[in-house]
């Protein structure tokens, strides 16, 4: 008994040969999708810009008068990545983020903290369509105080976090990034000291050794 459709005509029962051809058309077809696949591989965008918006909170020091916790302000945070392809999944990594915040108490003070960081990112070699991906960076963080008088403090700082990535034309996408980013700090240290007349006063103490903060970013890729 025959099945007729168009002009070819397929036996109920496939005899052995019937398998082979299809065995055969399969592998065709298969051995295809993997060269596109390599292709698309060897023809992956090199450098990437991801301009982005997040939410950043954490963050928290000690009154060195009252030995009150004072803690930033959850706050909005913006920022950009540039990603330079190592290979298809290993990615390099320069990462800026800025926070304009308050420190909380009873005499509050805005603050502003940068991350300037660099490092890399390790992907799921086989998603094509939502890419997850793992990530370490190095780098500095400054930490801004608006007092009249009070300086800057500039520290090493590193981060860790992951994401994904979700492509929508070969040249544009959008990515999802939440991340950590690890301070070092004196915890015996006095911050943001200002001098008057030649006497030092620091109003701020860390609170530990390590300032956490913590930050949920989405933004837009431009790839070429």
């Amino acid at each position: 008994m025959y099945w007729h459709i168009g002009k070819w005509f397929f036996p109920r029962r496939f005899s052995m040969r019937n398998w082979l051809r299809v065995g055969l058309g399969l592998t065709l077809l298969a051995g295809a999708a993997t060269a596109s696949a390599q292709q698309a591989r060897e023809d992956a965008a090199k450098w990437e810009i991801t301009p982005f918006y997040g939410y950043m909170g954490g963050g928290r020091f000690e009154d060195s008068t009252t030995n009150t916790d004072r803690d930033l302000d959850e706050d909005n945070s913006f920022g950009i990545i540039i990603d330079a392809a190592a290979d298809n999944w290993r990615h390099y990594e320069l990462m800026y983020v800025k926070q304009s915040t308050m420190l909380e108490g009873t005499a509050p003070m805005d603050l502003d903290v940068e991350y300037l960081q660099i490092g890399g990112t390790v992907m799921y070699q086989d998603a094509q369509t939502v890419i997850p991906y793992f990530g370490m960076t190095l780098g500095a963080a400054r930490l801004s105080p608006s007092g009249p008088g009070l300086d800057d403090e500039t520290k090493f700082a590193f981060s860790l976090g992951g994401g994904v990535k979700v492509p929508v034309t070969d040249h544009f996408g959008v990515r999802f990034d939440a991340r950590a980013f690890l301070t070092s700090l004196s915890s015996s240290g006095s911050i943001f000291c200002a001098s008057d007349e030649g006497v030092g006063t620091c109003a701020i103490r860390a609170k530990s050794s390590t300032f956490v903060q913590y930050q949920a970013a989405l933004g837009v890729t431009f790839r070429f």
